[in-house]
């Protein structure tokens, strides 16, 4: 939760703004309003310096003909080492169309502010791969990690058909799984290098292009699979592109081929589990089924074939051709 500094000119500004940081999951830390006040100075009596409040940021919402918001935004930006939002909303009269698309657009803003903040300490991957499974999924992943050498610079997304109470479980099982600790899918999280981010089925999970998750919570995913393998992976496929990659493991039903095509257009690679060795092929045969699977094999084959495919470069653009793993 992140505390933030809310600065306006006018006590419905401030009220808005309350409420959309609490939809937001963030507190408010302090608050600073100019209305009645004869000027910045009086506003800011007693209150000590913007840039020394201890907030994590400032959402600020000043109309453009204050006359002393100059010095206000001056002494914000010229001081803050915190993130600033800033807008006006003066000439939107509330429960119109348009105050409301200006109360949507800011609260994403806000619900894209913890990884704003994230990024600034840390770097996300340069290359992304979803590990999507569904029966049996479990057990293939960790043998999977198993085999993963450390530290090959990728990130990994594991999108798991699953009860969400069962994630603590799949948390454990998957930390202790290789060299990859896992973590579970939070608002503003980096998809940093050599970590492993679980997807689960409570709330849907959207990969934004610079890097960072945002998680939409009280919402439901969409289709008929929670979470959905295809929404994310096309979600990863339309931002890293040939920098994406999909392997699709045991389980029941379709999920996951769809995107293969996707990941195939964009540059990206699309692997399977080889189905003979799946619990539930029905996954990994839909997806075969595209034409646009690449490689298949055990999970330890694969293992081996990313670890070999990230230490040697890449030399020409010839589409791998699909061959059948061994069985062990």
């Amino acid at each position: 939760m992140l505390q933030l500094g809310i600065l306006v000119d006018s006590i419905r500004k401030q009220q808005a703004l309350d409420q959309l940081v609490a939809r937001s999951g963030h507190k408010v830390a302090r608050h600073v309003s100019l209305s009645g006040a004869e000027s910045a100075n009086q506003a800011l009596a007693g209150q000590g310096s913007l840039a020394e409040s201890g907030v994590d940021a400032w959402l600020v919402d000043i109309a453009e003909d204050y006359c002393d918001d100059q010095h206000l935004l001056e002494q914000l930006f010229a001081q803050s080492r915190v993130p600033i939002i800033l807008s006006d909303s003066s000439e939107f009269a509330p429960g119109t169309e348009e105050h409301n698309a200006w109360l949507r657009r800011t609260g994403i803003r806000l619900q894209r502010l913890r990884g704003d903040i994230n990024l600034q300490q840390t770097n996300p991957a340069h290359e992304l791969w979803v590990l999507a499974a569904s029966t049996g999924g479990p057990a293939a992943v960790k043998r999977f990690l198993a085999q993963l050498p450390p530290n090959l610079g990728i990130a990994f997304l594991y999108v798991q058909h699953i009860d969400a109470s069962q994630a603590a479980t799949l948390n454990r099982m998957m930390s202790n799984a290789g060299n990859y600790p896992a973590m579970v899918a939070t608002q503003g999280l980096v998809l940093e290098a050599n970590s492993l981010t679980l997807v689960t089925a409570r709330d849907p999970v959207e990969v934004l292009e610079n890097g960072t998750l945002a998680v939409n919570y009280g919402q439901s995913w969409k289709g008929s699979y929670a979470p959905s393998i295809d929404q994310i992976a096309a979600n990863v496929a339309r931002i890293y592109r040939e920098r994406s990659g999909l392997i699709i493991f045991t389980g029941m039903g379709d999920d996951g081929a769809a995107s293969c095509r996707l990941l195939k257009q964009v540059g990206g690679k699309a692997w399977a589990q080889a189905p003979d060795d799946c619990t539930s092929d029905s996954m990994p045969v839909s997806a075969i089924a595209t034409g646009c699977i690449s490689l298949s094999g055990t999970p330890e084959y694969l293992a081996r074939a990313l670890a070999q495919l990230k230490q040697t470069p890449v030399t020409n653009n010839r589409q791998e051709q699909y061959r059948q793993g061994p069985s062990s």
